[in-house]
C-alpha cells in the first residue's frame, strides 16, 4: 500500500510537471492551454517505457492508472460544480421561448442526423444513438473562456451562445442520468416505465434537497462561513462532496450531484467568492483530466477509428453549425450574428466525454469506439480557438459565397432583430463615441450638456437599451466593417474610442481614418505599447486611464504632504459622496460572470 502511494505521487508529479512545461511553451506560442494538456498526455504515454526504467517501477501501471482516472473524474465533477455556480437562468428569460425551443431542436436534429448517417454507414443502433448524443453538445468550458478572452461575452452572439449552452447542459445532465445504469438505458430501447420512474424520482429527490437546503440551510451556514475564506472554501467543497455522495446513493453520476450542488449555490450573494476559492482545486483536477484524455489518445490507431472520427467531425464542423445558423437566421438575427454563433459552437462538449465514459464503463461500446470519439472531442476543442480568432475572415468568406449564389438579398430579410438596434436615428453625426461604459457614458453626458449631436456605439444590448433612453445609441462591435459602412463618415468630425479591446479599437480607427482622413481620433489604451500602436495608425490623442489615475493620485498625495498635519477626512468625504452618487446610477449586480481558465 505504501509503495502504491509512492507510485501515485510519482505519476501525479510527472503529469503536472509535463503539463506545466508544455503550458509555458503553448503560452509563448499563443496557443490554447488545452492543446498543451492533451499533448502532455500523449507524450507521457510514449515516454512511459524509459521512465519506468529510470524510476524503477512500471509507470502507468493498471492500479495506479485507475487512481489517476478517478482523480480525472473528480476534475470533471469540480468543473461541473463551477459551471453550476456560474449558471444564470435569467439568460434564458432574456431570449424567451426561442432559446429553449431552438436549443432543444438543435440537440434533437443533430442527434437524428448523426444517427441516420451512422446507421447508413453500418453502425449498430446503440452505437449510432450514442454517437448522435455525443456530437449534439458543445463545450461550455471552452466557449465561455474564449468569449471572455475576445470581449464578446456580452454581445448578441455571446448571449445566444451562452443560452444555447445552458439548454444543452440541462439536457446533458438528463442524459447522464439515463446512462447512470444499464437499467435506465433499457428504457431507451424497451420503454421500461419502471426504470424511467426510478430515474425521475432520483433526480427530483436530489433537486428537492438542493432547493430545500438553499432556502433553509444555506443562508445560516454561509453567513458564518463567508467571514473566513478558508471556511468558505471548506464549506463549499464539503457541500459539493455531500451532493456527489447523495447522487451516488441515488444511482446517479457524481458529476450530476456536483452540477446540482453548483446550481444550488449560484443564487447566493457569495457565489463569486465561492467560485474564486474553489478555482485552484478545480484547475488541478481538471488539468489531470485533460492530461489523462491525452494519455488515452497515446495508444490510438488512427486507421481503425477513421469512420467514427469522420462522422463526428463532419457533423461537428458542418451539420451542427448549419443547424445553429438556420435557427438564429430564421429568428431574425441576421447572417453575421448567426455565423458567429455557428462557428463558436462548432466543437464537442466535456459532457460528451462523461457520456462516453459512462457508456464505456457499462460495456455498451468498444475501446476503439470510445478512443475514436475521445480523439474527435479533443480535436474539436483544440480547433475552436482558431474559429474564434478567424471568425470574421470565415464570415467574409461565407458572405462572398452567398453573394456568388445570389442569396444576399433573401438573407437580408432575416436580419430584422439586428437591424432594429443598429439603425441610427439621424443621417449624420458630428461625433461618434465607441463604447458606452464608464468612460464612454461620462463623455456622452458632457457632450449632451454642450448640445452636440453625437452617436454611441456599444456591443452590449443591455447598455444600448439603457443609454438609448438618453442618447442616440446603436448596437454594434467596433471592428464590424458593415456597421461603419452604414454610417455617414464623410461628415464625421470627431471619433472617440473608449473601449478596452485594443484589436477592435485599432480596426475601427484604421477603417474610419481610411474613410475620412480629417477625422480627429481620441482613443484609450491600457499601456504605452498600445498607445504607440494607436498613434502610429492615426490617433490624434490617446488616454491611458491608469496613468491619468496615478497622476491624479500623486497630485492629491502631494497636496496632503505639503501640509504639516496630514488629514484626509475632507478628501475622503468628498470622494465617497461623489462615488455614491455615480454608483446609484449604475445597475446593481450582485453576481459577476466568471469564466473557466481552459
Amino acid at each position: 500500500m505504501e509503495a502504491m502511494s509512492e507510485y501515485l505521487l510519482w505519476e501525479i508529479g510527472i503529469i503536472i510537471v509535463t503539463a506545466t512545461v508544455l503550458a509555458y511553451v503553448t503560452k509563448k506560442l499563443r496557443q490554447p492551454l488545452l492543446l498543451a494538456y492533451i499533448v502532455a498526455g500523449i507524450l507521457i504515454v510514449f515516454a512511459a517505457p524509459p521512465l519506468s526504467r529510470i524510476i524503477g517501477f512500471e509507470f502507468l501501471g493498471s492500479d495506479v492508472k485507475a487512481h489517476i482516472e478517478t482523480l480525472s473524474q473528480l476534475g470533471i465533477a469540480f468543473l461541473l460544480f463551477s459551471v453550476g455556480i456560474e449558471a444564470d437562468f435569467l439568460k434564458l428569460k432574456n431570449f424567451g421561448k426561442f432559446i429553449v425551443i431552438a436549443g432543444t431542436a438543435q440537440i434533437a436534429l443533430t442527434a437524428m442526423i448523426t444517427y441516420s448517417l451512422a446507421t447508413f454507414m453500418g453502425f449498430q443502433p446503440l452505437e449510432a444513438f450514442l454517437l448522435g448524443i455525443v456530437v449534439a453538445f458543445s463545450s461550455t468550458m471552452v466557449v465561455v473562456k474564449l468569449l471572455s478572452d475576445t470581449f464578446t461575452i456580452d454581445t448578441v452572439q455571446g448571449r445566444l451562445m451562452l443560452g444555447f449552452l445552458l439548454v444543452q447542459d440541462v439536457w446533458a445532465v438528463v442524459l447522464l442520468a439515463l446512462l447512470s445504469d444499464k437499467g435506465y438505458l433499457t428504457y431507451l430501447t424497451m420503454h421500461s416505465l419502471l426504470s424511467l420512474s426510478i430515474l425521475l424520482l432520483s433526480s427530483i429527490a436530489l433537486v428537492l434537497v438542493a432547493i430545500l437546503a438553499g432556502k433553509f440551510a444555506y443562508p445560516t451556514i454561509f453567513r458564518q462561513t463567508a467571514k473566513s475564506p478558508q471556511m468558505l472554501f471548506l464549506g463549499s467543497i464539503s457541500l459539493c462532496f455531500a451532493f456527489m455522495f447523495l447522487a451516488k446513493i441515488l444511482g446517479l453520476s457524481i458529476a450530476i450531484g456536483a452540477f446540482i450542488a453548483g446550481l444550488s449555490l449560484s443564487v447566493l450573494p457569495y457565489s463569486f467568492e465561492i467560485y474564486n476559492e474553489i478555482r485552484g482545486l478545480r484547475d488541478f483536477f481538471v488539468t489531470i483530466f485533460f492530461v489523462t484524455l491525452g494519455m488515452q489518445l497515446g495508444s490510438f490507431e488512427f486507421s481503425t477509428g477513421l469512420s467514427i472520427i469522420a462522422i463526428c467531425l463532419f457533423v461537428t464542423f458542418i451539420i451542427k453549425p448549419l443547424i445553429f445558423y438556420l435557427l438564429c437566421m430564421f429568428h431574425g438575427y441576421g447572417s453575421e450574428v448567426s455565423s458567429y454563433v455557428s462557428f463558436g459552437l462548432a466543437q464537442i462538449s466535456e459532457f460528451s466525454f462523461l457520456l462516453l465514459s459512462q457508456a464505456y464503463f457499462l460495456g455498451l461500446i468498444s475501446n476503439n469506439f470510445y478512443v475514436s470519439c475521445v480523439f474527435a472531442i479533443g480535436f474539436s476543442m483544440v480547433v475552436t480557438p482558431y474559429f474564434f480568432k478567424y471568425r470574421k475572415e470565415l464570415y467574409e468568406f461565407f458572405e462572398r459565397l452567398v453573394k456568388t449564389f445570389g442569396l444576399a438579398e433573401p438573407f437580408e430579410r432575416f436580419s430584422h432583430k439586428i437591424n432594429a438596434i443598429q439603425k441610427p436615428k439621424r443621417g449624420r453625426y458630428d461625433i461618434i463615441v465607441v463604447g458606452g461604459g464608464i468612460m464612454g457614458s461620462s463623455i456622452a453626458k458632457f457632450l449632451k450638456q454642450q448640445n452636440i449631436d453625437f452617436l454611441i456605439i456599444d456591443h452590449d444590448p443591455d447598455v444600448v437599451s439603457k443609454l438609448s433612453k438618453q442618447y442616440d445609441t446603436i448596437y454594434g462591435e467596433a471592428d464590424n466593417k458593415r456597421l461603419w459602412q452604414k454610417l455617414n463618415l464623410n461628415e464625421l468630425k470627431i471619433l472617440i474610442i473608449a473601449i478596452p479591446k485594443i484589436e477592435a479599437a485599432l480596426q475601427a480607427l484604421i477603417y474610419v481614418k481610411k474613410a475620412n482622413k480629417n477625422v480627429l481620433a481620441f482613443c484609450r489604451a491600457h499601456s504605452f505599447v498600445e498607445a504607440k500602436m494607436l498613434y502610429e495608425n492615426g490617433a490624434d490623442f490617446v488616454c491611458i486611464p491608469e496613468v491619468t489615475a496615478s497622476n491624479v493620485m500623486i497630485k492629491e498625495l502631494a497636496e496632503l504632504l505639503e501640509r504639516k498635519r496630514i488629514s484626509a477626512s475632507s478628501l475622503h468625504y468628498e470622494a465617497v459622496k461623489e462615488i455614491a452618487e455615480l454608483a446609484s446610477e449604475e445597475p446593481k449586480k450582485l453576481k459577476i460572470n466568471h469564466v473557466s481558465e481552459y
